[in-house]
Formats: structure tokens, C-alpha cells, sequence
């Protein structure tokens, strides 16, 4: 048996000697569709613990009339209650197909697993300015950031009747945005490698998105209370640690003190030696995307039972509608994800990926193609493995999937728009070929991706999301090169930063000019001179910026893009 699996017997096992009770309900999410006529199918995904009780064969969906903070004490005379009902029930499979019995979902089962129960029910929501839909599950079993034995609330709003600036209403028909199945709501994030792991969503309506992190929930306005952080924490830094000769980690003034939606596991970079080192925080949310990049910096080997080495990490998207050229919220939608940090030795996790000219890519988080509607565009990511006999599997969500029926992507070619090209050996790739049509101007369709290795016991895994992007035409062909440079702006509504796309200037250097709504200077962003066609520009506005509406221009005065910042 080799150590990794030594260690995942050791560590790992979710129920141990904790009651049943508080073995139960790990994560999930709760998501609505328009059926029309007021009329939705709501859904609720959970992940329970396979060495807990049994998944309910049915769960009380909550819809009241207001906001998740005025609805607790709601009298309006639309609420109402009704069940779900259980369909499908699936369970994980996060090991090698070598480990016998390790991807089942029994209680006798020596194997940390979880198994995935999935409601729905049919209902009508008359037009109101927000409803909030919730479920909530008993019990949450002992985390670290968190502790646990608590109630967890799934929950979602819609705003089907929106006022708008010119006092008229507008009744939405809405779909929330949709997480991918094949996400993982457990992922096992390798102890001192660097994991991404990505909450992002597919909008069917078009809608623009903002990523954010949030808290957990117990009930109605209420949250759980984060655990404070250890400052001097005696961890396992190599095999030569012992209980008798620990290596300290030094937290330095102004490292947090207590676990927090931005920061909800251990996750620095350290300097010294021991048996005192200092940490630095080390833990990035990418709000374009959904994802989050961290690097587990702590790993404990005492027994599963105490809840160490798994931390609750919940992510929220808000969306916005642009009605009338103005942007109006339309709704939200959170998951909760329980994170899981193992020591698999000598395994890797898959490197990051490299473009068709070997280059690597601009950002870990999200691998990116962008063309304006009506023209073609292509490009391959490559995938390798830091342990050579290990061979990847790279999974996508099937461009034959009801969720991306209205993509109508025109590639003008035979094959598919998203390819995976030898999959299965040492180095797989992504072929992308995007051709929107013209009527998709300004879309952005987000699919995630995940590259998985075959080690044992315990695969690796990395989540990436493919950003597909239809830019706008805003000039004709008949233009000048100079007159066909194009700004654009991602996401928007946004809350902590907005991504440009840009030509890149060929020689000297280009600015872009940020402004408030009554023309004053806020930013000014340099865009160096670089060879390519085409530049990425991030905006991260101070916290003295306030929420509200900017713009954003070349210096000459050309192509002006207009941005909303919300408040967090």
C-alpha cells in the first residue's frame, strides 16, 4: 500500500467516530429555468457524505416575496412552500479504477466519497420585485473554517418584476445561470501544489455575470461564524518533522486573524527556515471567470473526526440585465463546495497549459478565445503532467448538450467547435474553432474544462474554464486599420476588476482613460508596446472608487466602452 493511500485512510475517512448525524450534507447549489407564463423548474443539487445517512427522498422548497434579508419575516401573501422531489442519485469516483471499492457509495466503505442527490419541482412565481428561494439540509459535518453540526441553507433569488429608471415594469422571464456537472462539489486539493478550482456557470440568457465570494449560510440572514486562524501553527512541512522537532509558521502583523470568504483556508507562501518560518497570504479569486487559485500550505494527521483538512468555500454569481442600455439585477444563484486537502507524495497535479506556439497561458484560471461575430478564430491548448507515466483526461461539457443549444456556433468547418485531440496519453490538447454568428455580438459563453491525471489511489485534478467571446462589430470593413481598433470590456457589472481587450499598439505605447459619470479622470492604464495583434488590460480600481457608472476610451478619444461597478 503505497503512502498516499496510507494517508487517505488515515486522514480522510468523513465519518470516523462521529455520529451519524453530523456526517451528512456536504455542499450544493439551488437553480431555477423558465418555462414561461411564470412558470419555472427549480432544482437543488446536494452532496451528501456516503458515510453519512442516506440522501432524503425529498426536501421543503421555501419562495417568499422579498430580498434573502426581508423575505425571514415576510407576510406576503404570494409565499408559499412545496417539495422537491429526488431524482438520480450519483456518486463520485475521485480514485484510480485499480483501487478496489474505493469509488462506491456505502457506510461500510473504507473510502472518503460523496454522492450527489439531485430535486426539482415545477412552480409559479407571480412578478415580484425579488424572490428568495431556499432549502435547508441538516448537518453539516465538522470543518475547520467553520466548525460544523450546523444547518446548511442552499439558496437563489429572482427579480421577475424590475422597475425600471423610467418607472416602468418590466416582467423577466429569467434562467439562472447553470453550474456543470462534471465540477467537482468535493474536490481533494493537493497539500503544497497549486490547485485551481472554478464556480463558473453557463448563462443561457445572456446575461452578464458577476463572480464573487460569499458566506455559508445556516438559515434566513444568518451565517456561520468563521474559526479563528492559529498564529503559531506547529505543521508538517517534510518528513523530518516530528511532534518533537516541529517547524513553526510565523503569521506577520496583518495577516488575518480569522478565516473569511477571501481567504477560507491556509493557503501562503513561506520564507526562513525552520523551525520558524514566516508566511505570506497566498490565495487569488479571479471575478471574470469564477475560479480560485490557492496553494494549501497546511496538512494535519489527526483524525478525520476533528474536521481538519476540509473547509467550506462558497461561491455566488449575480446577474444583470441590460434593458433599455441600462443594467438591471436579475437574480443569484450560490454553491457550496467542501474542500478537501490530501498529501498524495510524489503526485503532481497537471502543469498548466501551454498555447499552440508553446507558449504558456496568460492566466491559470481561464483559457481564452475571442473574435468578432461573423469571423473565424482558432487556437489549441497542449496538457502535460509533471510525472511522466501519468496520462490525462481532459473533460468538457459536449457541444450536444441542451445547455448550449443556443450557442449556434457557424464554425464553417465539419468539426466540432471544441475538440479534444489524444486523450488519454501523456499529452492531450483543447482545439478550439469559434465562427459566431453575427447575431451573438457581445456574448460570452464560459465552459469549464477539467484535466485529470490517472494516479493512484487519488486522481489530481485542475479546473480551468474556456471563455468563448463574440466581440462586437462597431465598425465597417471599408475602415482604416486605425479606425478598426476595437475596446471592449469584461465582465460588466463588475465588483473588484474589469478586463480590456485591445489591439496592441505596433510601436510606442497606448493609454486607456477611465472616467466617472461626470467626466472626471479616474485612471489612467499604459499599454505597452508589444509585438501580437491583440492586448489584455486589467482595471483594479482602488477602495476609494465607489460603486457606480465609468467609462473607459483610448487617449485619442476613440471606441468608448461604458462600465458599471457594483458594490461587493
Amino acid at each position: 500500500m503505497n503512502r498516499c493511500l496510507l494517508l487517505l485512510l488515515a486522514s480522510l475517512l468523513l465519518l470516523g467516530s462521529r455520529p451519524v448525524r453530523a456526517s451528512h450534507a456536504q455542499g450544493g447549489q439551488l437553480t431555477y429555468e423558465a418555462l414561461g407564463n411564470n412558470r419555472y423548474r427549480v432544482t437543488c443539487r446536494y452532496f451528501r457524505d456516503c458515510s453519512g445517512i442516506a440522501a432524503e427522498t425529498s426536501l421543503t422548497l421555501n419562495c417568499r416575496v422579498g430580498t434573502p434579508t426581508t423575505s425571514c419575516n415576510s407576510n406576503d401573501a404570494r409565499n408559499f412552500t412545496t417539495t422537491l422531489v429526488r431524482g438520480i442519485l450519483v456518486m463520485g469516483s475521485p480514485y484510480c479504477p485499480s483501487v478496489p471499492g474505493a469509488n462506491t457509495c456505502n457506510t461500510t466503505s473504507p473510502y472518503a466519497n460523496y454522492e450527489t442527490a439531485k430535486y426539482t419541482a415545477d412552480i409559479t412565481l407571480p412578478p415580484a420585485a425579488e424572490w428568495t428561494l431556499s432549502v435547508e439540509i441538516n448537518a453539516r459535518p465538522s470543518v475547520e473554517n467553520i466548525g460544523g453540526n450546523t444547518t446548511l441553507r442552499f439558496e437563489a433569488t429572482l427579480n421577475n418584476q424590475v422597475t425600471l429608471s423610467n418607472g416602468t415594469q418590466y416582467v423577466a422571464q429569467n434562467t439562472s445561470p447553470q453550474y456543470q456537472d462534471q465540477d467537482s462539489p468535493v474536490p481533494f486539493a493537493g497539500w503544497k501544489q497549486q490547485n485551481t478550482l472554478t464556480f463558473s456557470t453557463f448563462e443561457p440568457d445572456g446575461d452578464s455575470l458577476v463572480y464573487s465570494l460569499d458566506r455559508p449560510l445556516e438559515a434566513c440572514n444568518q451565517y456561520s461564524t468563521y474559526a479563528a486562524i492559529n498564529q503559531n501553527v506547529p505543521v508538517i512541512l517534510d518528513p523530518s518533522n516530528t511532534p518533537t522537532n516541529p517547524c513553526v509558521i510565523n503569521m506577520q502583523t496583518g495577516f488575518p486573524t480569522a478565516y473569511s470568504p477571501t481567504y477560507p483556508l491556509p493557503s501562503y507562501t513561506v520564507t526562513g527556515s525552520c523551525p520558524v518560518k514566516t508566511a505570506v497570504p497566498d490565495f487569488t479569486f479571479d471575478p471574470f471567470v469564477g475560479s480560485v487559485t490557492f496553494t494549501p500550505a497546511v496538512y494535519a494527521t489527526t483524525p478525520s473526526a476533528d474536521g481538519d483538512n476540509k473547509y467550506a468555500l462558497v461561491g455566488k454569481v449575480t446577474e444583470y440585465r441590460k434593458i433599455n442600455g441600462q443594467y438591471y439585477k436579475i437574480g443569484t444563484v450560490r454553491r457550496e463546495m467542501l474542500v478537501i486537502v490530501i498529501d498524495c507524495g510524489p503526485n503532481a497535479l497537471p502543469a498548466s497549459p501551454t498555447t499552440t506556439a508553446g507558449n504558456p497561458t496568460t492566466s491559470v484560471r481561464s483559457l481564452q478565445l475571442s473574435t468578432v461575430a461573423g469571423t473565424y478564430a482558432e487556437t489549441e491548448y497542449f496538457f502535460t503532467d509533471p510525472n511522466p507515466a501519468d496520462r490525462l483526461t481532459v473533460s468538457i461539457v459536449p457541444p450536444t448538450d441542451p445547455a448550449y443549444a443556443d450557442m449556434h456556433i457557424n464554425l464553417n468547418a465539419p468539426a466540432a467547435p471544441v475538440t479534444v485531440l489524444n486523450n488519454g496519453t501523456a499529452t492531450p490538447s483543447l482545439k478550439v474553432r469559434l465562427r459566431p454568428d453575427p447575431y451573438l455580438a457581445g456574448r460570452t459563453y464560459r465552459i469549464p474544462v477539467k484535466v485529470e491525471d490517472n494516479a493512484c489511489p487519488i486522481k489530481g485534478a485542475q479546473y480551468y474554464v474556456l471563455v468563448l467571446q463574440a466581440l462586437p462589430r462597431n465598425v465597417t470593413a471599408t475602415h482604416t486599420a486605425a479606425k478598426r481598433q476595437q475596446l471592449t470590456a469584461y465582465p460588466t457589472p463588475f465588483t473588484d476588476e474589469v478586463r480590456f481587450a485591445l489591439p496592441r499598439p505596433k510601436a510606442g505605447a497606448a493609454q486607456v482613460l477611465v472616467f466617472d459619470q461626470v467626466g472626471r479622470l479616474v485612471d489612467r492604464l499604459a499599454v505597452p508596446a508589444a509585438a501580437g495583434t491583440e492586448a489584455q488590460l486589467t482595471w483594479t480600481p482602488a477602495a476609494s472608487v465607489p460603486a457606480g457608472i465609468y467609462s473607459a476610451r483610448f487617449a485619442d478619444g476613440q471606441h468608448t466602452v461604458r462600465l458599471v461597478r457594483v458594490a461587493p
